[in-house]
């Protein structure tokens, strides 16, 4: 799933990430699985993870890739390249 970092904290490694399936939001909690020297993210970033559901709550339990801030960038825009992207 792809989805727009919209807050995090890297002091305990927390956020929320908007989800391209329009869902409800994901969390990103310190225990997500992430690529070597993927240590901090920012709002804008768009990420590429898998979730789990935890008593209804989406939770980010893999990140597969980054692309560092997208957010000066339109979101169809970042929803249409990575469709094609995935295809």
């Amino acid at each position: 799933m792809m989805g727009l970092v919209l807050w995090y904290n890297p002091d305990p490694g927390v956020g929320m990430l908007w989800c391209e399936d329009q869902g409800p939001l994901a969390f990103l909690g310190p225990d997500a699985a992430r690529p070597k020297g993927v240590d901090e993210l920012h709002s804008g970033d768009q990420i590429d993870f898998t979730i789990e559901l935890r008593d209804g709550v989406r939770f980010v339990k893999e990140i597969n890739g980054v692309t560092a801030n997208t957010s000066t960038s339109d979101p169809r825009e970042i929803i249409d390249a990575y469709t094609r992207e995935h295809a």
